[in-house]
């Protein structure tokens, strides 16, 4: 078993660890005392998901020969405190959906909590334009196909 998120379109927040938060919990609220541990969903998510992809060889654990890709969070931050009890599912239990560090391929690509070489404003401007031209076309679309079912309905 493994589990992903594949994207805005149908996922809220596109974040793996919201996704494992909800699954831990989902797993409680069936389970109760017997439901996977915050450790077992991070297990499904890394280990489980790299098997059902067949790629286990090359992904899903941190070991020589494997993608060198991981996240880092600050234990340190202010939405942690009184949950630093166990620092292997602290990002399960809080679901947060920061990061501080991410390397992919051995390279960092979120630093200090934002994405390396990309504009983070100019790109978040840029995708807001895009989707007020998209429901600026949705509705115009929605008015005329009104007006078209009314002028049947009042001839």
């Amino acid at each position: 078993m493994g589990l992903g998120v594949d994207g805005s379109a149908s996922n809220d927040a596109s974040s793996m660890l919201l996704e494992l938060k909800v699954m831990n919990l989902l797993h409680k609220l069936q389970h109760g005392s017997t439901a996977l541990s915050a450790e077992d969903c991070l297990y499904v998510a890394t280990r489980g998901s790299a098997k059902v992809l067949g790629w286990e060889d090359s992904i899903g654990s941190l070991e020589v020969g494997k993608a060198a890709d991981l996240f880092m969070i600050d234990s340190k931050r202010l939405e942690f405190a009184g949950a630093l009890f166990d620092d292997a599912s602290l990002p399960i239990i809080t679901g947060t959906a920061q990061v501080d560090m991410t390397i992919v391929g051995g390279k960092v690509v979120v630093k200090d909590g934002r994405l390396v070489n990309v504009e983070e404003e100019r790109l978040a401007e840029s995708a807001q334009l895009a989707a007020n031209r998209m429901v600026e076309l949705a509705n115009v679309h929605s008015s005329k196909k009104k007006k078209s079912t009314a002028s049947r309905f009042l001839k």
